[in-house]
């Protein structure tokens, strides 16, 4: 056997090995439940079992070398932020607070793997497979058959999730907007999720029939989870996209005008189903038949084009803290006031704005940190964004981050965070092509 034959033979393999080993990553974050241990009083996910096994691989291959790019450089910037925090604020003895340097530690394992091991000639179609079964979950808990909201999203929103208990209801526990919640157990979250996975179906020059077929699946299940941010995140999503593939007004105009259709009737779906009298199919008996005339479920999205949605409770006591962590963040803005995770969960406080939650935990050092991760690679996505396809979906990546986290705290949930960093890994995994790293 030749040399050039046997180099082959293990390149194929080492393909091979990656694509099983991105796969049940992939499948374990996206899919599973958390999960409880005996004599552990917090849930882990099924992920953290996959740490030793890359922090095992990233010492053997030395891959520990990669501490000389900037990127990672950040990565161990805000490790050492946090530990400093913790320490300066007295919070050593919070066992909860450490877990946030295990989080970024999770952040840089997984960043490594993926750029060490991720190769062009990976077969991704396990993309597709995962989007197929999250379909199908999301689709089982939105309509809750086979009491699947009763059975299985316990497992993953909890015994007592008030958005459980209230899904598509109101407190007074009439049928209201349904907002999907997913694997994610948080609709917010899940709509971030949705965006990531419509960022490999986003038109292209030459749009295959199966990605408009999973894109405009990947559209309505996002709608679904009616997140107004997300929403926001998605125009800049679609104009970017159409920007840097560069085709013909026609094509845009054509795509656009099927992304406004099905928008359009997921929104109005009510009103088209009055119109054609289709309300005469619901089922005798069902509440939402009775009101299907007096309110919209899926209004709650478009409160933020009448202005309603800067002008609610929700929004206008939002401001009401951020105002208030702002000041406190002014009593010590260099390093912050640390995690204070105790402190929130007995309080029953949340952020919901990444921003202000690094500026409030880690001061202006968490915040240049946070900021670094979004634009470090910038620049070097920018020179290889026309002919890398990869680069732009890092570009489509941080553009969701960076807007969800104005209301939403995106890189505070693992399974976003570990998808973030894991496609950032594989787009530094360009250096021999494209010279990025």
């Amino acid at each position: 056997m030749r040399k050039e034959e046997v180099i082959k033979m293990f390149t194929l393999e080492k393909s091979y090995l990656s694509a099983i080993l991105f796969a049940t990553f992939c499948i374990a974050l996206i899919l599973f439940p958390p999960i409880t241990l005996p004599y552990f009083t917090f849930k882990l996910q099924v992920i953290d079992f996959f740490m030793p096994l890359f922090a095992g691989i990233i010492m053997y291959k030395k891959w520990y070398k990669n501490w000389s790019l900037l990127y990672v450089k950040n990565f161990l910037f805000l490790i050492g932020i946090i530990v400093f925090s913790i320490i300066l604020n007295k919070q050593w003895t919070a066992i909860n607070d450490w877990f946030e340097v295990y989080k970024v530690i999770k952040w840089v394992l997984v960043f490594l793997v993926f750029k060490e091991l991720y190769t062009p000639k990976i077969n991704t179609a396990f993309i597709d497979v995962i989007f197929i079964f999250l379909l199908i979950f999301n689709f089982l808990h939105y309509y809750n058959l086979f009491n699947f909201n009763q059975i299985v999203m316990p497992l993953y929103c909890g015994e007592n999730s008030i958005r459980l208990t209230y899904f598509g209801l109101n407190s007074a526990g009439l049928p209201a907007a349904k907002r999907m919640m997913g694997t994610m157990a948080n609709p917010n979250d899940n709509a971030i999720l949705f965006l990531i996975f419509m960022i490999f179906y986003l038109p292209k020059e030459r749009w295959k029939t199966k990605d408009i077929c999973f894109f405009v699946l990947c559209l309505i299940a996002f709608l679904a989870c009616q997140s107004r941010t997300s929403l926001v995140a998605f125009l800049a999503l679609i104009v970017v996209n159409f920007i840097v593939i560069n085709i013909k007004w026609t094509k845009v105009a054509t795509y656009s005008g099927l992304i406004v259709v099905v928008v359009l009737t997921f929104f109005y779906s009510h009103k088209i189903a009055d119109f054609f009298h289709l309300e005469q199919l619901i089922p005798p008996g069902d509440v939402s038949a009775i009101l299907i005339d007096e309110m919209d479920i899926h209004s709650y999205s478009l409160t933020l084009l009448d202005g309603t949605a800067l002008r609610s409770f929700s929004w206008t006591k939002r401001l009401e803290l951020w105002k208030q962590y702002l000041s406190q963040f002014l009593e010590s803005p260099i390093i912050g006031h640390a995690p204070q995770k105790n402190y929130f969960y007995e309080q029953k406080l949340y952020f919901e704005n990444e921003y202000i939650l690094f500026m409030w935990r880690y001061g202006l050092l968490g915040l240049i940190s946070l900021i670094g991760f979004y634009l470090i690679p910038v620049k070097k996505i920018f020179k290889t964004i026309r002919s890398s396809e990869i680069s732009k979906n890092a570009l489509l990546f941080i553009i969701i981050f960076a807007i969800c986290g104005l209301s939403n705290v995106p890189l505070s949930n693992t399974t976003l965070s570990l998808l973030f960093f894991s496609y950032l890994g594989v787009f530094y995994s360009q250096k021999i092509k494209y010279n990025v790293a």
